[in-house]
């Protein structure tokens, strides 16, 4: 059986890259599966993700001086992001192992070879406010060849309600797919109103792999992360009131802070007890996470690393935003006991200080057994 993968990786957003491994792993070890190709695509036309406008070949060399001046006065130690890049481009070929060819636009995969199936996600691939640079979602898959067989695994929306104007596209796009699970409570609502059948939700890629497996992929960086200092890792853009609030976290903490982001860190007035993490891959994120004596997070995937190794957790959102898709975070923190650690972002900027998550009251059996139905699920998925 040979399956095609075509999810969200050509990024320095950690959960991406993160899945997409995960994913890809979790596939390749299926009975009958002959061969996994991620396939290997552009993002945007201008490929302005991880291999953006400084570091893509195909930029002129004069363009990519002047951008490399003003991204590092712009940015936080910017030399020290450029290593990031490249390791996280070693580490997308190593351990993503996407096809030789790249996919330069939607329109070229109408050439795909035939595929028994085609497996899309996971992540936030059906947001309708994302991956929308060719002028549609890529990820609804309506650029396969007809015919392909494709399914979707833990597809999520990123929002709670699907707009008006995008259902008409969306309903006749997934009602192609074979198959389709969602990651979240709020998709497989939003996937019923559109189709009238509900699909299984399913856990994020990230924790089909078990601590152990996690463990092992990362334990070459284990030695160069420090031990017990607090773990931090924000997917928006940091601003000076999460910097103070992640220091007062810190100063309560009696331990440093090390601080990670999905994109490079602006240059804001960091306290010392602030450590900037600017050159961290992948790997070397989960090495930090493991490593931590507890996490706080605005991430959905820092909150699901936190759990994979039992870290107590504060992960926040916008809870009084239904646009924000909190919920995502409120759901998995209910369904497994960990509720207490999820808090609201906007308090926490005020400086309330913000309850960690207690794995005491963690329900890890509910954990293993969701990890079996999905692995399971996914199984039955891709079966001819």
């Amino acid at each position: 059986m040979t399956l095609a993968l075509y999810t969200i990786f050509r990024c320095t957003n950690y959960g991406a890259v993160l899945q997409a491994l995960a994913l890809a792993r979790t596939l390749r070890a299926l009975p009958g599966v002959a061969s996994v190709d991620v396939l290997n695509h552009r993002m945007d036309p201008r490929d302005n993700h991880l291999l953006g406008k400084i570091t893509n070949p195909e930029t002129p060399w004069f363009q990519r001086w002047r951008n490399r001046r003003k991204f590092a006065k712009r940015y936080l130690q910017s030399d020290r992001f450029e290593v990031r890049r490249a390791k996280t481009v070693r580490l997308i070929d190593e351990a993503v192992r996407p096809t030789a060819r790249l996919y330069r636009s939607p329109d070229e995969l109408r050439g795909l070879p035939p595929y028994d199936v085609v497996v899309v996600g996971s992540d936030q691939i059906w947001n309708p406010l994302l991956n929308t640079d060719f002028g549609r979602n890529q990820y609804l898959a309506t650029d396969l060849p007809e015919g392909q067989a494709r399914v979707a695994y833990a597809a999520s929306f990123g929002i709670s309600e699907l707009p008006p104007e995008f259902r008409r596209a969306y309903r006749a796009a997934i009602a192609k797919f074979r198959a389709v699970t969602c990651r979240e409570e709020s998709g497989a609502r939003i996937c019923e109103a559109l189709l009238g059948t509900r699909p299984e939700v399913v856990l994020d890629p990230t924790l089909l792999l078990d601590a152990a497996v996690w463990t092992d992929l990362a334990a070459d960086r284990l030695q160069a992360v420090p031990r017990g200092a607090l773990a931090a890792y924000w997917v928006r853009t940091p601003t000076q009131a999460d910097v103070d609030a992640l220091a007062a976290c810190a100063r309560r903490a009696g331990a440093p802070l090390r601080l990670m982001s999905a994109g490079p860190l602006p240059r804001l007035d960091l306290p010392p007890e602030v450590v900037p993490v600017v050159d961290a891959d992948p790997l070397d994120f989960v090495a930090e996470i493991l490593s931590a004596s507890a996490v706080v997070t605005d991430s959905f995937h820092g909150l699901q690393f936190a759990t994979v190794f039992r870290k107590p957790f504060v992960a926040l959102g916008a809870l009084d935003d239904p646009r924000a898709n909190a919920s995502r975070l409120v759901d998995f923190g209910a369904r497994y006991g960990l509720g207490a650690g999820i808090g609201d972002i906007a308090r926490f900027r005020a400086g309330e200080p913000a309850a960690y998550a207690d794995f005491a009251a963690f329900d890890a059996a509910r954990l293993d057994a969701d990890r079996a139905r999905s692995r399971e699920l996914l199984k039955g998925m891709v079966a001819p």
